[in-house]
């Protein structure tokens, strides 16, 4: 039972931190806002450009899943770049 508490407050601190920073628990919203902040690109051109990306994969409107997986492949290589 400890383990369930301590699980739950893991996700609770983890979900507001998510708001805190992004404002939204959308996995596209958070793709959105990492781009334009690392590319320095408008919000019109990030969301073009992700619309692309998956379009060039042969997806039309993106789930959460697939927005987090993109968003993920982002960081990993903003991450790549930074070394």
């Amino acid at each position: 039972m400890k383990y369930v508490v301590i699980a739950l407050a893991l996700a609770v601190a983890a979900s507001v931190a998510t708001y805190a920073r992004y404002r939204s628990l959308i996995p596209c919203d958070w793709l959105e806002s990492d781009m334009m902040r690392e590319t320095g690109l408008p919000r019109l051109v990030a969301q073009a450009r992700i619309s692309a990306a998956f379009l060039l994969d042969g997806i039309t409107e993106p789930d959460p899943g697939q927005c987090l997986r993109a968003w993920w492949e982002l960081k990993a290589e903003g991450a790549a770049a930074r070394q």
